[in-house]
């Protein structure tokens, strides 16, 4: 029987490497109340190696964090700093925000990791780059009339460039430690002023 078992030592080896100079850039600029806990893996999965060029994750509550990458997609490992800096800026507001349950909350949560990966590596790839001004007004359009569903957001590029416009214009308004005390017409106003 032949089989081929991914990530190879090498591959993940060299994303562990990546990811730990993230987030040790993200922790100079920001402290996380407990430890940060990174389920690291291997993904096949469209969403990461066409949409997302070959790295993506989710950030859940706790701190918990699952960033999934696929060495066989070019640019793929300037691709991890980012998106472990955005985890981990998606980790330190929901530590301080109550609870995630709304739209608007969770694409302000979305906010907060755009902006620290930014800070941290604002040279470093986004998906969302390539998305044109139009495609993200229209996203913002529609996103705006339901920012209070508690329906979960579609994650797709479109909503990277949507939630870095936002948090943008927040952290302009009010400071980057004042994204935890934004409220949900804060985000709509933000929108508004960024996407329209």
């Amino acid at each position: 029987m032949s089989y081929d078992l991914r990530p190879t030592e090498r591959e993940l080896s060299e994303a562990r490497a990546l990811v730990t100079v993230a987030l040790d850039a993200c922790e100079r600029e920001l402290t996380l109340d407990g430890p940060l806990s990174v389920a690291l893996g291997w993904s096949d999965s469209a969403a990461v190696t066409e949409a997302f060029g070959g790295v993506d994750g989710t950030c859940y509550p706790e701190r918990e964090v699952q960033l999934s990458f696929n060495a066989g997609v070019e640019g793929w490992a300037d691709a991890v700093g980012p998106t472990a800096a955005r985890l981990y800026g998606e980790a330190w507001l929901r530590e301080r925000i109550e609870h995630a349950s709304f739209r608007w909350q969770h694409l302000l949560v979305r906010a907060a990791g755009e902006r620290l990966a930014d800070r941290t590596d604002p040279d470093g790839p986004r998906p969302w780059r390539e998305a044109d001004a139009q495609t993200l007004t229209e996203r913002w359009t529609a996103l705006s009339e339901s920012l209070g569903s508690s329906e979960p957001l579609v994650v797709d590029r479109a909503l990277g460039g949507v939630a870095a416009a936002v948090g943008e214009e927040l952290v302009e308004r009010q400071g980057f430690e004042g994204l935890a005390e934004c409220t949900r017409s804060d985000v709509l106003a933000a929108g508004e002023a960024a996407l329209r």
